[in-house]
């Protein structure tokens, strides 16, 4: 049965599960914008439902902006990790919409609300439908190179425990959606959590390496830029075999005091 009626809600993510509770199967999303992009990874992380397996034909430049992001891109993998979702960069030249074969949604947002038009004009929706299958057969798959959330939470918890892990998840809370890249980015968070709980560095490190955060060489630099700043600092932990490990621990007091949901907000202060 086509689904012909427009839906109207107050929050973006609020107009993409009444969208995903209407679409069936493959599900085409056209040049969606980063917001959108942010509110398709939260409905998808809560709906509750069969979700469409969407393909995003995405311009390359917003896709690119999702990866640096770790609080957006993360939730993407998840989809991705999942089957949910598939990635192509193309160069867009449609209007945002979603469309099943069936009904074509147009999104719109005027103030404080959220529309998606609907569409049900069947010539119209099956050419549409079909010539963005032709253009995801010529778009190139777009890898995110981020973890996903899920894959970060579960094994951070497996190496190094529950706290480190919910420390984690509440610093990359806290700060979604509000940080400067070159602040808070995951490699940064991941080495105060550490720091917090005085784990090695050569533990998170390498935890980071396997999961795809960053490379070893990349959270060695951070560290070292954490320590000309004066937030870290690291002792010598002594190994069976081998020389000795360096344990980070936070010099701050301010960090030393913070809880887990004020650690971003204290250590973007001092950052700054």
């Amino acid at each position: 049965m086509v689904k012909a009626e427009n839906l109207r809600t107050d929050t973006a993510k609020g107009a993409l599960e009444a969208v995903f509770e209407r679409c069936d199967g493959e599900t085409f999303v056209v040049d969606p914008w980063v917001d959108m992009l942010r509110a398709i990874a939260e409905a998808g992380r809560s709906f509750d439902g069969d979700l469409p397996t969407l393909r995003v034909l995405a311009d390359e430049d917003t896709l690119r902006t999702a990866r640096k992001d770790f609080t957006l891109g993360s939730k993407l993998a998840d989809m991705v990790d999942a089957g949910h979702a598939e990635l192509r960069s193309y160069d867009v030249t449609n209007s945002t919409a979603f469309t099943d074969g069936d009904v074509l949604y147009s999104p719109i947002e005027v103030g404080d609300n959220v529309a998606a038009i609907a569409d049900t004009d069947e010539p119209f929706v099956t050419d549409t439908y079909d010539t963005l299958c032709d253009q995801w057969d010529d778009a190139a798959t777009f890898d995110l190179r981020t973890p996903g959330r899920n894959s970060v939470r579960e094994t951070m918890s497996a190496e190094f425990g529950k706290t480190p892990q919910e420390d984690f998840e509440t610093v990359v809370t806290s700060i979604e959606g509000g940080r400067s890249s070159r602040e808070l980015d995951e490699v940064i968070v991941s080495l105060l959590v550490a720091a917090k709980n005085e784990l090695l560095l050569y533990d998170i490190s390498k935890w980071g390496e396997n999961v795809g955060l960053a490379s070893k060489a990349t959270f060695s630099r951070r560290k070292n830029d954490l320590e000309e700043m004066g937030i870290v600092e690291t002792e010598k932990s002594p190994t069976d075999v081998g020389r000795p490990r360096q344990r980070l621990k936070l010099t701050d007091e301010r960090l030393q005091e913070a809880d887990g949901d004020q650690l971003a907000v204290v250590a973007q202060n001092i950052l700054h």
